[in-house]
């Protein structure tokens, strides 16, 4: 398992505004990890996530995992 950082920029933006999330930063976040292909979304708040194309983890799933 890596970490990785998404740039953000005019597509990610385009994309994001497209996704329907109630919050544009939550947008942003899942837009920026659909355009990099990665595996999932970690966050504390995972109702903000709710209908994402990418599974969504809590940080404490993300340390069981590991």
């Amino acid at each position: 398992m890596g970490l990785q950082f998404c740039v953000v920029d005019r597509q990610t933006v385009t994309t994001a505004l497209t996704l329907g999330l109630k919050d544009f930063e939550d947008s942003i976040q899942l837009a920026c990890a659909t355009i990099a292909q990665l595996d999932a979304i970690v966050t504390r708040d995972r109702r903000d996530f709710i209908g994402s194309s990418l599974p969504v983890y809590s940080p404490t799933d993300i340390l069981n995992q590991i």
